[in-house]
């Protein structure tokens, strides 16, 4: 009965919870008291913690391997050029992310030529991984180098420069 009656009371309080902080946080972001720092702790500080590998790289090829046996598992393989290092990888290094076919299933796809910026979790013990939060922890990357954020409500806003997310990414980890 314990149990329940502690489920019942995360229920009833946690969307609460979490609707008053995103509005907190839309009221920070629309008041235009929010600098460009502070919207990218907002957004980018919660991918830091669970992330094993984080980079801006760019899509090279794409490879699909399905089950040959019931023992076996499809994947998906993703090889990405790393364009700007910021955890565990080195610029210029080729990254094989080995995702679950099932995601690519259900839509997380990439293409090749894309430039994405990248908050993955640790492999997993079949040597899988995904980003951070699936889709959230993938931010799109235009042609002239800008991360494309969106707000806590699911904004968009302005694009900025790649570096200044990688600087906002090291001074998040050292607080």
């Amino acid at each position: 009965m314990r149990p329940v009656f502690t489920i019942a009371i995360l229920i009833t309080t946690i969307p609460p919870l979490a609707v008053e902080m995103s509005s907190q946080s839309r009221q920070r972001i629309s008041s235009g008291a929010a600098s460009r720092s502070a919207l990218l702790q907002t957004i980018v500080h919660p991918f830091l913690r669970d992330s094993a590998q984080i980079f801006s790289g760019t899509v090279l090829k794409i490879e699909h391997r399905n089950s040959e046996s019931s023992g076996s598992l499809a994947t998906t393989t993703i090889f990405f050029r790393v364009d700007e290092a910021i955890r565990n990888v080195t610029r210029g290094q080729i990254v094989e992310v080995h995702e679950w076919a099932g995601l690519w299933q259900s839509g997380e796809r990439y293409r090749p030529g894309e430039c994405v910026l990248l908050f993955l979790y640790p492999l997993s013990k079949l040597g899988l991984t995904s980003p951070v939060g699936n889709r959230s922890g993938r931010f799109p990357v235009d042609r002239t180098g800008r991360v494309i954020l969106k707000d806590p409500t699911g904004n968009p806003v302005q694009p900025i420069e790649v570096r200044r997310v990688v600087a906002a990414i090291r001074q998040a980890e050292k607080e």
